[in-house]
């Protein structure tokens, strides 16, 4: 699957605990991720985070929905795992931080190598 390692990249997703800290990161978010398939080249990434604890991936920004996964927060982290279209379905924690500015995550831990990016840190904005 040629968006592997951007899709690896995306779950670094780091929420907080509890329903306030879950509707900090509920919404649409953006970001951009290495195109697996052109060196050097980015994509958008679109993240849609449901209130029901499912989360969508879209890479390229086509309106096609290319990975689904699930989520939970407690403790000021996220933790999450994809359930279809992802070649590692894995578990990931992350801690986040939300602000005017949009949201950043940093990986904990993560089953799956790759995601969250080199440094383990993505930055989203609201879309």
């Amino acid at each position: 699957m040629k968006y592997l390692p951007s899709l690896l990249i995306l779950f670094s997703f780091c929420f907080s605990s509890g329903l306030s800290a879950q509707s900090e990161v509920v919404g649409d978010w953006k970001t951009m991720v290495p195109d697996g398939s052109k060196e050097g080249a980015m994509i958008p990434l679109h993240v849609t985070i449901k209130a029901d604890n499912i989360y969508w991936l879209d890479f390229g920004g086509d309106g096609a929905v290319e990975i689904t996964g699930k989520y939970e927060t407690s403790d000021g982290q996220i933790h999450i795992q994809d359930v279809e279209g992802s070649e590692c379905t894995g578990k990931g924690v992350y801690v986040f931080e939300v602000n005017d500015e949009g949201m950043t995550m940093t990986r904990v831990s993560d089953e799956c190598e790759g995601r969250g990016g080199p440094e383990g840190k993505m930055s989203f904005s609201r879309r």
